[in-house]
């Protein structure tokens, strides 16, 4: 588990060190505020030989307010080459300057009105260090000197490589996507495949359509000389859907074997929390060069098909894949929020192992985890960027803090609050329209556990969530008496049972902030929370 462990302190180390310069969201100033992103239509020819890129991308949004001027988002790499109004009649005013496109319209645009921009652009994007933390296009060649290429953008936003609003709270509709590429290559990207067409330059223009709503930091393509793997899936609704591994020809036959194990993932996320989300679209695994990302409908997977060394089972699929629940079906309003998406995304892994390998490895996962700390809130109060909000506590902490929750709510509330958080209705699980995608903030999902429970939760999470403290377990032993009393950041007011194992009988007790004394007959041996279930300090007085 060591590797596991070093692996994410890396990548927590990475993302503090890069976000500096190239960084995703934070507080929408009135120019971004003032307009709804409806739909993408991106058109872009990819030449590898160059590292280059050009085309257009066609924004349609509908105004929320009116307004003269907006704001979108374009890397100062690229140079904007036009912007046309569709059918608006006037020349518009547009400066490029520090990653801001800034266009004025020569009259007023009034609330509700639909308006539609035709970007022309080109250039040479960005090349990441170390991707996918690290944002830019992957030019990469295999291992018989064919073009690899992919792009990664999670923290620096879809503007690295599109003019875009470039914010969480708002998602597309949809997005048509057209990429004309060498014709040697296979061209796989977000959504559903529409066509390929050949062309007369040597060169092959591949179509996709994004059909529900999605981050635009999941907007991907990848370009290689790929072979593909069909998998046969029938969802829990009975739908059946495409359900694709993209491999290098190399690995294929490795591939062929590994992947027999997602269709697994599938199931048991199906029976966790609901149906596979994009089931309108497609499920795809496709090989990169780089670690791994959460592309909706297309996960990026460069883990080598392997097992983790410890778990017998691929964690890393497994955790960009339950991204396709938290965090592209349910998105995070803003990025102090992205607890919501690395948390729930992490403790999916455990709950796997529980319901395939038994409890003990459920436990054994979460204690190779187990490591915080402790500087920040996990989900801070007030607006946010995506460097602001990355740091290990996101991923590790969060899943303790859902552990805890369970132990507390009982199973039987705990999977129904799990099953809601992620649709919040039955009748959402049946939904591909789109409609059962939606963007959601720390507040709801305390809501829906309230409403679920049928008790109130803001104490808990205002403790584990708001603070950076973890709560402390004071005990003291005198003769035949145990006490026991918790200490939380602020004297906040925090009531939590704990089990107590005195010999081979375990007893849950309620714990306040004040004193609570519990009988230890002579002789007998006590262990506070025998079995993990919460997180706290444990602290003997």
């Amino acid at each position: 588990m060591k590797t596991f462990i070093s692996s994410l302190l890396i990548i927590t180390n990475v993302l503090f060190a890069q976000f500096g310069s190239q960084d995703s969201g934070g507080k929408l100033i009135p120019e971004q505020a003032c307009y709804d992103v409806k739909f993408y239509e991106v058109d872009l020819t990819i030449i590898p030989t160059e590292k280059a890129i050009g085309g257009t991308v066609s924004i349609t949004a509908r105004a929320t307010q009116n307004f003269r001027d907006i704001i979108l988002d374009l890397d100062q790499n690229l140079n904007l080459d036009l912007i046309e109004w569709l059918n608006g009649s006037g020349n518009l005013i547009y400066f490029h300057e520090q990653g801001k496109i800034k266009i004025s319209f020569p009259k007023e645009i009034i609330t509700n009105q639909l308006f539609t921009l035709i970007i022309s652009y080109s250039g040479l994007p960005r090349t990441p260090k170390r991707p996918p933390w690290d944002d830019g296009f992957i030019w990469q060649k295999t291992n018989n000197g064919e073009d690899w290429v992919t792009l990664t953008c999670q923290g620096g936003g879809a503007d690295i490589w599109l003019p875009c609003k470039d914010h969480p709270s708002d998602e597309p509709d949809s997005v048509s996507l057209r990429f004309t590429v060498p014709d040697n290559l296979i061209c796989v990207a977000s959504g559903k495949f529409i066509s390929s067409i050949h062309n007369s330059n040597s060169t092959k223009t591949w179509n996709w359509l994004v059909s529900t709503p999605i981050n635009n930091y999941n907007i991907v393509f990848y370009l290689g000389p790929y072979k593909s793997i069909e998998h046969e899936f029938k969802s829990i609704t009975g739908n059946k859907f495409p359900f694709t591994i993209w491999t290098l020809p190399e690995n294929y036959e490795k591939a062929k074997t590994h992947s027999l194990q997602f269709i697994q993932h599938m199931k048991i996320m199906e029976e966790l929390i609901g149906p596979y989300p994009f089931r309108a679209d497609k499920y795809s695994v496709v090989e990169t060069p780089h670690l791994g990302m959460e592309h909706q409908t297309a996960i990026a997977y460069g883990f080598g098909w392997k097992n983790h060394k410890d778990f017998e089972f691929d964690w890393l699929h497994h955790h960009e894949f339950s991204h396709e629940w938290w965090g592209n079906l349910v998105t995070a309003k803003d990025w102090s929020d992205f607890w919501i998406h690395e948390g729930l995304g992490t403790y999916m892994q455990p709950l796997y192992l529980e319901k395939v390998f038994g409890k003990d490895k459920y436990i054994s996962y979460l204690k190779s985890i187990k490591r915080f700390s402790n500087q920040k809130p996990v989900a801070p109060r007030g607006k946010k960027t995506a460097g602001e909000s990355y740091m290990l506590d996101v991923y590790y902490k969060s899943a303790w803090i859902i552990h805890t929750l369970r132990f507390y709510l009982g199973d039987e509330v705990f999977f129904k609050v799990l099953r809601r958080w992620a649709y919040i209705t039955p009748e959402m699980e049946l939904a591909t329209d789109g409609s059962q995608c939606r963007i959601t903030t720390t507040e709801e999902l305390i809501d829906i556990a309230e409403k679920i429970s049928q008790q109130k939760l803001n104490w808990f999470f205002e403790v584990y969530l708001r603070h950076a403290s973890i709560p402390k377990l004071h005990y003291q032993k005198d003769s035949q008496k145990l006490t026991l009393w918790w200490e939380v950041e602020e004297n906040l007011p925090f009531q939590l049972p704990v089990e107590i194992k005195i010999g081979d009988k375990i007893t849950r007790i309620n714990i306040s902030t004040s004193k609570s004394e519990i009988i230890i007959p002579n002789n007998s041996e006590f262990v506070i929370d025998p079995n993990e279930t919460v997180l706290m300090d444990l602290i003997k007085n």
